[in-house]
């Protein structure tokens, strides 16, 4: 398998292996959040947490949702939601990733 696939698999493990990082994917998947209601639950800054919420969404582990209020004089909103993502890792999986000419 692919250089890419490997690095692809140890930055998404990475991205899962922060505690802030699960929590977050854990409290939107009850309902899409705006950052600064998920700040307010976690007990965490909102940069922080906008950090966290940007990186996920890099890796595709949370996709963002914008909703246009300007037809009612708001700014545009935006939530933040867990992608569809599922990981399964098995001893199998990881020899055929770094095989040598896998």
């Amino acid at each position: 398998m692919s250089e890419k696939r490997q690095q692809r698999l140890v930055k998404t493990l990475k991205a899962l292996s922060n505690p802030i990082r699960l929590r977050i994917i854990a409290s939107l998947t009850d309902e899409p959040k705006h950052a600064y209601a998920l700040a307010k639950e976690l007990g965490i800054s909102y940069p922080l947490t906008y950090l966290h919420l940007k990186g996920l969404r890099k890796m595709g582990l949370v996709e963002e949702i914008r909703e246009e209020l300007k037809s009612k004089g708001l700014p545009t909103v935006k939530t933040y939601a867990p992608a569809d993502f599922e990981i399964t890792l098995t001893p199998e999986y990881i020899r055929d990733l770094f095989q040598e000419g896998g």
